[in-house]
């Protein structure tokens, strides 16, 4: 099976964006100036109004020796040092006073950097994700010296309890031209092979299992799961455990438990009924909560984990029955009431887009909820992956079962699009039951206005591998992991791949 890791790079002629609000975040959090006079005791920056606030601290730093590469002798920078630190008291239109709060007393022409040990976040799960890759230390919360603000149209930034910046959403500009819709738009996707994994992966999907604010890609395969750190180019493997017996069917990562990190979910048929378990991360080592859990289990909407954490039973008689809303302390899970699912409804590829409830049914149609009101059906077949089980017909043998792969929500410029899956199957497999295909597509689903999806081919995203996951991490990325299979198991591969997407 094969990997993809898609990166999205727009380029536009006619239309123009501001810069983004978490750029000017970093930039805030970076600022920094230099000592132009020291007088009666008083420090004086280069620093005036609009760069600088009374009783904000700066450190001060003085440079040493040239940090050289061993093998390239090229020069990467230079060492810094931090020799004092002081604090606004004054701030004049081009300049600010400052007073010497610790270190040595400094010198005319050292340069000063801001200096913040406390900033707090109040918004959504998805800004905290894209302001804390800008901004070092952030923490979900109030009562910091720095508290960051998410607004429907930007970011405002507070230094003790008092508004300093506020960042809006970038906007397309385009005096007397419409803004386009996504329909309008000819996106190109093109895909570069990064990595190969060593075999099929069933199912895959991100979070942050480490609890420390980063996403980790989690690899499920045939008897076993895989934990990597995810590098801007490459994947490194942190952790790995040995399934118990039994088949794995998907996997699923979400904060459903007491915890801040996100708890593993790993979806396994045992015997002729469900029988998954729950794993999170201790160190670097994956310990399992609860086992032998007798549904297939999903997270919804990750920004809603506990909201949106759902079960449903699966016996090889009845397949998919009744979902249930599910709750998770750590050791117990427990029903906590029905779901109000429509007919045909299976959590295996189920997740929310906006207030949409999307999944593929059985007969492969992707279908999408607004409420009990169905607004899209597709009128082709979509799903079906290598994920799949062996299912008892009586006296007519077996059939193989299979499990779709979940679509993921992401952002394409600033629309916000959900991407599903469509694999398209072998001959094999239409005619001797074979689990085979021949390609993958990526689609997006769009919402055009209130209940009018669009459903839209990613031009260039058909692989000629199944394709088994579609994941959307915190930095940006649509990572997708394909698969293939050989005319033996040892041949049997995946693969990474980075996809650039343009417009046309």
């Amino acid at each position: 099976m094969r990997k993809v890791c898609l990166i999205i790079l727009f380029f536009f002629v006619s239309y123009g964006f501001a810069e983004s609000p978490t750029e000017n975040i970093k930039k805030f959090f970076s600022r920094e100036g230099y000592i132009i006079k020291l007088e009666d005791g008083k420090v004086l920056l280069d620093l005036g109004k609009g760069g600088v606030k009374e009783g904000e601290m700066f450190s001060v730093v003085e440079e040493g020796k040239p940090i050289i590469h061993p093998i390239t002798g090229k020069i990467l920078g230079k060492e810094i040092k931090q020799v004092g630190e002081v604090k606004v008291e004054k701030v004049y239109d081009n300049f600010s006073e400052a007073k010497l709060i610790k270190g040595e007393k400094p010198k005319v022409g050292q340069r000063v950097v801001l200096s913040y040990t406390d900033v707090c976040y109040e918004g959504s799960d998805e800004g905290f994700f894209k302001v804390s890759s800008a901004v070092e230390g952030v923490r979900k919360g109030s009562g910091c010296t720095y508290t960051i603000k998410e607004f429907k149209d930007g970011y405002g930034i507070e230094f003790n309890g008092s508004a300093v910046a506020f960042y809006p959403l970038p906007q397309v500009a385009a005096e007397g031209v419409q803004r386009a819709s996504l329909q309008d738009l000819k996106l190109l996707a093109r895909s570069k092979l990064i990595k190969a994994l060593p075999s099929i992966p069933i199912s895959a999907d991100v979070g942050d299992v480490m609890g420390n604010g980063r996403d980790y890609l989690v690899i499920l395969y045939s008897g076993r799961l895989e934990v990597y750190e995810l590098l801007k180019n490459d994947i490194v493997k942190r952790s790995a455990y040995s399934l118990p017996a039994g088949t794995a069917v998907n996997v699923c990562v979400g904060k459903i438990g007491k915890e801040e990190k996100d708890y593993i979910i790993v979806n396994m048929i045992s015997g002729d009924r469900a029988s998954s378990l729950i794993l999170k991360m201790v160190g670097d080592s994956l310990i399992p909560l609860k086992t032998d859990i007798p549904y297939i289990m999903g997270v919804l909407d990750k920004s809603k984990p506990k909201d949106t954490f759902v079960g449903q039973k699966f016996d090889f008689d009845n397949k998919f029955g009744q979902a249930v809303r599910l709750s998770f302390d750590g050791e117990n899970i427990k029903e906590a009431g029905v779901l109000k699912a429509p007919r045909g409804f299976r959590v295996d590829s189920a997740f929310y887009y906006k207030n949409y409830l999307v999944f593929t049914d059985s007969s492969g149609r992707v279908r999408v909820f607004d409420g009990d009101n169905e607004v899209f059906s597709s009128d082709e077949g979509f799903g079906g992956s290598y994920s799949y089980v062996e299912v008892s017909v009586g006296s007519a043998g077996k059939i193989n079962y299979i499990f779709n792969p979940k679509g993921a929500v992401g952002d394409v410029l600033d629309f916000k699009v959900a991407y599903v899956v469509k694999n398209t199957t072998g001959m094999v497999q239409r005619f001797l039951d074979i689990v085979k295909y021949s390609r993958g597509d990526i689609f997006l689903l769009d919402e055009q206005r209130k209940d009018v999806i669009l459903l839209k081919q990613l031009v260039g995203g058909n692989l000629e591998e199944a394709i088994q996951s579609v994941v959307f991490t915190k930095d940006g990325r649509l990572l997708v992991l394909t698969g293939r299979t050989g005319t033996i198991p040892i041949q049997n591969k995946g693969e990474l791949y980075q996809v650039e997407i343009r417009v046309l």
